[in-house]
């Protein structure tokens, strides 16, 4: 089983407590840019890319990526 949460501290622990070592686990860090200048205050951020992190186990990054643009 592969599992991949956003970049949240917290779910190290709950992932580590619920799986322990029997699963594959990452980290998705999606980066978005700076609002620019004429943006109005609640425009949604525009994403840029995104970091992803190995926790423990046999990845898939492919898988990730996919998942990764959405």
């Amino acid at each position: 089983m592969q599992i991949t949460t956003n970049a949240l501290r917290t779910y190290l622990n709950v992932i580590e407590d619920a799986f322990g070592s029997e699963v594959d686990y990452a980290m998705l860090h999606k980066v978005y840019r700076a609002p620019q200048e004429n943006e109005a205050r609640y425009s949604p951020a525009k994403g840029i890319g995104c970091d992803m992190k190995a926790v423990s186990g046999n990845l898939d990054f492919a898988g990730l990526s996919d998942r990764a643009s959405g």
